[in-house]
């Protein structure tokens, strides 16, 4: 499945092995006979505040054939009636000591050279917090189980039409805009759908928040009950974890009894730019290990994340506006690069040839401000930032490609 079906699907998941497991193990518990309730009462059964969880952090691991697409940690606390999620974007750059291929700086080459225990080690190395349990989940069930619980209605905000028959497995995605009920098929297109926002991945993942709220909200009705041993099915396909059959089912009780009435969901802070042709995602980690502090606990790592890069930032990509101008006379490079900013979030508005001069090397002219200009000419590993006297105030930076980046 193609990368871009992140950490909502494994959300969905994981919801589910709770919701499922433990209502139908708290629903078969409440059909025992008065006799032993009474023998058990007698006997002082656990108390409310012996039923309460400890909460943990869990390390959710999206697999595709031994590679992780998507890579989040999670917890739930059942005193607040909050799940907390923090999602770690795959291409995070994360060097380690001996691996030194451009794949192998990201960190999801460390679940796929080092298995769990590495991208475990990672992860809390990256955001200075204890991982409890990890969560490993396919998603070739996740169709079946939107099928299962019979859909999920969501309003899809505009028309969404997209193909990519290079994506494994190929991509077809057709959905008219209104509120409807997604079987799995049409589900599973909403959650892949990366084009048409205007806020880019933003824009994506508060619809995949809205669909979410809204798988939450079927999957805690009563009428979900008698397909709850279908979904055990589905799931037990579909899943590898840690944990064992009694946190589960406390969880999953827990959950059950204190729906949560709040998803705080988080990504990362940081940047996304390319450094000798690859793509990656540079955290902000004084910023990271605050946010995973205070959605999971206090530090308890205090050599974490030495190896990552620290940056700061206070523009973002998007409030940014760029030209990009191809200052050769090969075709095509000025799309090519300004289409690798629009990914990055970057606000191309301009796109354009320059007649009469060819540039050897690429540069990058500063209109109005130095901070926008080196943002845009570190996305693009561009060595060259010079002032530019002629100002356009509506636009911030412009990028001349020249012949190094053909």
């Amino acid at each position: 499945m193609n990368k871009t079906l992140k950490i909502f699907i494994f959300i969905i998941l994981g919801v589910v092995i709770s919701i499922g497991t433990g209502t139908l193990m708290f629903y078969k518990n409440m059909n025992v006979s008065n006799d032993t309730k009474n023998i058990s009462e007698n006997k002082n059964t656990p108390t409310e505040k012996e039923e309460n969880i400890d909460k943990k952090n869990i390390l959710f691991v999206g697999d595709a054939d031994g590679l992780s697409d998507t890579i989040f940690v999670a917890s739930f606390d059942s005193n607040k009636k909050e799940v907390k999620m923090l999602s770690i974007p795959r291409d995070t750059y994360y060097p380690r000591p001996g691996y030194n291929n451009p794949g192998e700086k990201k960190i999801n080459a460390a679940y796929s050279e080092q298995k769990i225990d590495g991208l475990k080690k990672s992860v809390e190395d990256l955001l200075g917090i204890r991982i409890d349990n990890y969560v490993i989940l396919s998603y070739k069930g996740f169709k079946d189980i939107i099928d299962t619980i019979g859909g999920v209605e969501i309003n899809v905000p505009f028309n969404m039409k997209y193909d990519d028959t290079v994506a494994k497995p190929p991509l077809h995605i057709n959905l008219k805009k209104g509120l409807q009920v997604l079987d799995g098929e049409k589900a599973l297109q909403y959650v892949r759908y990366r084009h048409g926002y205007t806020e880019g991945d933003i824009g994506r993942i508060n619809a995949q928040q809205e669909f979410i709220k809204a798988f939450i909200k079927k999957v805690t009705t009563p009428s979900i009950l008698p397909r709850i041993p279908s979904l055990a099915v589905t799931l037990s396909r579909n899943l590898k974890t840690d944990l064992s059959l009694s946190d589960i089912t406390k969880y999953a009780i827990a959950f059950a009894k204190n729906k949560p009435e709040k998803i705080d969901t988080a990504i990362i802070p940081g940047e996304g730019r390319y450094q000798d042709n690859v793509s990656y995602y540079y955290v902000d980690s004084k910023k990271a290990m605050e946010i995973a502090s205070s959605m999971f606990g206090e530090y308890t790592n205090g050599e974490a994340s030495q190896t990552v890069s620290q940056m700061t930032y206070s523009i973002s990509n998007n409030a940014i506006k760029v030209e990009v101008l191809n200052g050769t006379k090969i075709s095509g490079l000025a799309t090519k690069y300004a289409d690798e900013l629009k990914k990055l979030g970057f606000n191309v508005i301009k796109i354009g040839n320059i007649s009469g001069i060819d540039y050897t090397d690429s540069r990058v002219y500063i209109r109005n401000d130095a901070e926008k200009a080196n943002k845009v000419a570190k996305a693009l590993s561009i060595n060259y930032v010079e002032n530019d006297k002629n100002n356009n105030s509506n636009i911030d930076v412009t990028v001349v490609i020249g012949e190094d980046k053909k």
